[in-house]
Parts: C-alpha cells; structure tokens; sequence
C-alpha cells in the first residue's frame, strides 16, 4: 500500500495518527495508528527462581493487572539499561544478568515492545514510584508461576509471550 495522508487525531499520553494507503484498487484506507515509544518488559527471577511480578491499576480495564515491570525506554537507554532501571524502580529488585530475547511490533502501533529476561534478581531497596504507579510487588514461585500463566479463566497476567520467552530461554518449560 501507499501512504497518501497521515495527521493527528489526537496528542495525549499516547497519540492517534489517521494513516491513510491507497490500496491496490487506489481506494483510500484509513486506519487509526497509536503512537507510542518504545518500551520493555523484563520477565525476572529471583535465585530461587520465583518470578518477580507487579500488581498495578490500569485504567483500561479500569482493575488492577499481573504483570512483569514495564516502562518505556528513555532516549538515551538501550533496552537493557531501561529493564534494570524499571525493575529497580518498579520492585527495588536488581537484576544480575539481564538478555534480550526479542523486539515486537503490533499491527496498529508504531511502538517497538522489547521482551527481556533479568535472573539472579535480589531485593535491595523500597520502589521509587512515579506518582501516577500503584504497585504491589510480589513473587511466586516457579512451579505456581508456570500454572498461573496457563490459566484459561483468569485474565489478569498481561505478559504471556514474555514469560514463555523467558521460561524457554532459561530453559524451565
């Protein structure tokens, strides 16, 4: 396809582009693009291999989620300095080793989404939150965690594809 148009639909937190193609029978298209920075999510494990995991409000679904620490990449990070900071903000957890196990990109956003995992993780400090973060850390342990992600009837745990990364990279499938 070939972009004719784009414009701002609306500048927020994150953004609304109009994108709009020519298709291949020069009809235009137009979609809805959400514009987002980079960001990460770092799937971390203690020495005792439990999951370090968040409980955080969003307001989406307007409840609080199970995830692993998410935050977006400041400009001059790579993402894996920006999974050690949001882990240690986020949790006060300081990860050891950290790997990036893949980039993904989603049909309507222009965000990359960097998937990675922290091991030898130890508690050393309070979180230091952002004003707009309610978290709850906690940890569980590898053999509940492995269940809880296959739940079928609980939606809460928004980091599927990161722990299955995680698990197989780490080899604890």
């Amino acid at each position: 396809m070939q972009k004719i148009k784009e414009q701002y639909a609306y500048k927020g937190w994150r953004n609304i582009i109009h994108k709009t193609y020519l298709n291949k029978a020069d009809t235009p298209i137009t979609f809805d693009v959400v514009e987002n920075g980079d960001y990460v999510t770092v799937a971390a494990f203690t020495k005792d291999q439990e999951a370090i995991l968040v409980r955080q409000f969003r307001p989406g679904p307007e409840q609080e989620l199970v995830s692993f620490s998410e935050g977006y990449i400041d400009a001059t990070e790579t993402p894996e300095q920006a999974a050690r900071r949001e882990l240690l903000e986020e949790t006060g957890y300081k990860a050891g080793k950290i790997t990036l196990l893949k980039r993904l990109r989603t049909a309507y956003s222009t965000e990359n989404h960097y998937c990675l995992v922290a091991t030898d993780c130890r508690y050393l400090q309070a979180p230091q939150l952002d004003e707009a973060e309610e978290i709850t850390t906690f940890t569980m342990p590898l053999d509940e965690f492995k269940r809880y992600i296959k739940e079928t009837d609980d939606p809460q745990f928004v980091n599927v594809a990161t722990a299955y990364l995680a698990l197989d990279h780490l080899k604890w499938l």
